[in-house]
């Protein structure tokens, strides 16, 4: 062997020698801090089969699906504004402040391009979000502020460190795409403009006040919202009970204010009747003065116990299996 060659060998085999005493003077936990996670990013990516509408006249709902994700949703029930749901197959996300993102996608190029402003990522705020299979519930603010950017042909990013990440720069990613938004919208505004003026969580439970002194018809105020509650009855076979119970204020004489009481639930339960609610389906009951909801020292009080109380009760269908032959 020459002494060029030797010397070459020497100097390789020094090289080799002294990279592996500084790797092994390194710490473990050292040489981890080295590996870089990539961050989970869920995304339906291009396709544009990810939204879907589902309506009736009790909600509306625009869901976008995310491949092993589950579901980012607008939704808006009868007599109640809108709100944005996220929905995980899985709990994911860790309690803690979402980042909001809008931005343009990184597919529409030659717009990027051209405006650089509008390319850049608008940081729309952070909003809370917590561990569990539905990770994040907003309110109607922020429901109109992301269908106004998805409209805009943005996408919409939600970004929070997921429970298992060990880093706190690390952060699981949710990416809600603009492709086929525009037609799925549309008819998500069709569907609000049908929806019923309450949904039955709203009506259930409802008063039809009267004014003092005995009357014969229901008050147009409080008729109106006997129109509702027929509403709900009509779009929702599962509603087939009513309690109707008549109240009175203490002015005047017990046994009076018992036969008023009657005379009042009977006005509400005949209402009823007349548009359609089978008889059978009516309970009806009056209490006179006895079960005052305010004290009766008030006008304003009085006023709130001379009331006719409907309660609505679905009936849910029952399967019923039939019985085994063996069975005794």
């Amino acid at each position: 062997m020459s002494s060029k060659s030797t010397r070459l060998t020497l100097v390789a085999s020094l090289l080799v020698f002294f990279t592996l005493s500084a790797l092994a003077e390194m710490p473990g936990e050292s040489l981890m801090r080295e590996r870089k996670t990539v961050p989970a990013v869920y995304t339906n990516a291009i396709s544009d089969g990810a939204w879907e509408i589902k309506q009736s006249v009790f909600s509306c709902s625009l869901e976008h699906h995310l491949p092993y994700y589950g579901i980012a949703q607008f939704r808006t029930r009868a007599g109640e504004r809108s709100a944005f749901i996220l929905r995980e197959m899985s709990s994911r996300f860790e309690p803690g402040e979402a980042i909001l993102s809008a931005a343009l996608p990184t597919w529409q190029h030659a717009t990027r391009v051209a405006n650089r402003t509008a390319a850049m990522d608008e940081i729309l705020g952070s909003a809370p979000a917590k561990r569990g299979n539905t990770p994040m519930w907003l309110d109607s603010d922020w429901a109109e502020l992301l269908l106004l950017k998805l409209y805009e042909g943005k996408e919409i990013e939600i970004s929070q460190k997921a429970w298992y990440q060990k880093s706190r720069a690390e952060r699981t990613s949710l990416v809600v795409t603009p492709i086929g938004f525009r037609p799925a919208y549309e008819k998500y505004l069709a569907c609000l403009g049908s929806l019923l003026p309450a949904n039955f969580d709203q009506m259930k439970r409802s008063a039809i006040y009267f004014p003092a002194g005995e009357v014969d018809e229901i008050p147009p105020a409080e008729a109106r919202k006997l129109d509702r509650i027929l509403q709900i009855t009509k779009h929702d076979s599962r509603v087939k009970a009513f309690f109707v119970d008549g109240h009175t204020d203490s002015e005047g004489d017990r046994a009076e204010n018992l036969e008023l009481s009657r005379v009042r639930a009977e006005l509400v339960a005949n209402y009823l009747t007349r548009r359609g609610v089978p008889e059978k389906w009516i309970t009806l009951r009056w209490h006179g003065e006895r079960y005052p909801v305010s004290a009766n020292t008030s006008t304003a009080g009085k006023a709130k116990n001379r009331r006719v109380t409907i309660r609505m009760e679905r009936v849910e269908d029952i399967e019923v299996l039939p019985l085994s032959e063996n069975a005794e």
